[in-house]
């Protein structure tokens, strides 16, 4: 058995027995791990009130190969993310973007520059105002890609040719799109040029710039339905996230 200590931000928590707590962390050093915290609703433990849901932490606990559920020992607050707690928006993004990683995402393999994208998008959620739901957007896009299944955004799957501003048409099972005119034949989820032009500029934007987005309600629609399709393609058994679900609710118009 060894006492491992690593960064992790909680994706979930459940009660257990009268005073412990099952969680679920993604871990910058082994990837995600379940965890039991012993006692850890009793109101003198030392890691009460440092289990909420999206909080960075800085973790101690026991690590044995031959099981599934790891001790934890120790919880330290990096960063609770407090600003997201009573703003509807922020809670349900970032609890969006953990679901996300949290379904996406098996096994203990460490990935680094994954638990590092999702700590600066949380952060990022938390501090700015604006339109967060463009970071969400920008995880989105930046997950995809260390994931592996990358879409082929920019020149038509078909023909080869250049996607313009007339848009294109975007097929979520052939990682990609197609050009306007292969779309009159082929078929597929039609998208705007002005849809492209954002999804473009994400991928070389920063995670803090994407708030400057100010998208109308059917450029919105059009990235939802396309990562909401590309996700549901690529991820076994995805749904709509149901936290994304519950914001679309509130933001219809």
């Amino acid at each position: 058995m060894a006492i491992l200590k690593t960064e992790a931000i909680l994706l979930k928590s459940w009660n257990f027995r009268e005073t412990s707590k099952l969680l679920s962390f993604y871990t910058r050093d082994s990837g995600k791990v379940k965890m039991i915290a012993k006692g850890a609703r009793s109101p003198k433990s030392p890691l009460k009130g440092r289990l909420e849901p999206l909080c960075h932490l800085q973790l101690v606990y026991y690590h044995k190969q031959t099981r599934d559920l790891q001790l934890l020992t120790q919880a330290e607050i990096i960063n609770p993310h407090l600003q997201m707690y009573g703003n509807f928006n922020k809670s349900t993004l970032g609890l969006a973007v953990g679901e996300l990683l949290d379904k996406g995402v098996g096994g203990q393999d460490a990935m680094p520059a994954l638990f590092d994208l999702f700590r600066d998008v949380l952060d990022v959620i938390n501090q700015s105002s604006g339109f967060t739901e463009g970071v969400v957007w920008y995880f989105e896009g930046r997950f995809i890609d260390l994931m592996g299944y990358k879409p082929t955004w920019d020149t038509c799957l078909r023909c080869s040719s250049p996607l313009s501003m007339k848009g294109g048409f975007f097929q979520a099972e052939n990682g990609g799109l197609i050009c306007h005119d292969c779309g009159s034949t082929y078929g597929g989820l039609q998208v705007s040029g002005e849809t492209l032009e954002i999804l473009f500029w994400l991928q070389k934007a920063q995670p803090h710039e994407a708030v400057q987005l100010n998208p109308d309600m059917g450029r919105k629609a059009e990235i939802r339905k396309m990562f909401d399709l590309y996700f549901k393609t690529h991820i076994e058994q995805m749904r709509t996230l149901k936290a994304l679900k519950l914001y679309y609710e509130m933001h219809r118009g």
